[in-house]
């Protein structure tokens, strides 16, 4: 079975709760960088799929003005 693969919204969720954890109690410093870097690395991915939805948009876009 593979496993499927997350939307957009799920991604923005998930780094939502990331990003709180930085404001939170359970905070650490040992443990921030690693946190830091899982972050980015999910709003790249992120940043990604959202750009190839708006390509997706404008192609659609182009296709009913011409």
């Amino acid at each position: 079975m593979s496993k499927q693969s997350k939307t957009i919204e799920e991604k923005m969720n998930e780094l939502r709760e990331m990003t709180a954890w930085f404001e939170s109690e359970e905070f650490s410093l040992t443990e921030a960088a690693d946190k830091f870097k899982q972050a980015n690395a999910l709003a790249k991915d992120i940043e990604k799929d959202l750009g190839e939805l708006r390509n997706t948009v404008n192609e659609l876009k182009q296709s009913f003005e011409t």
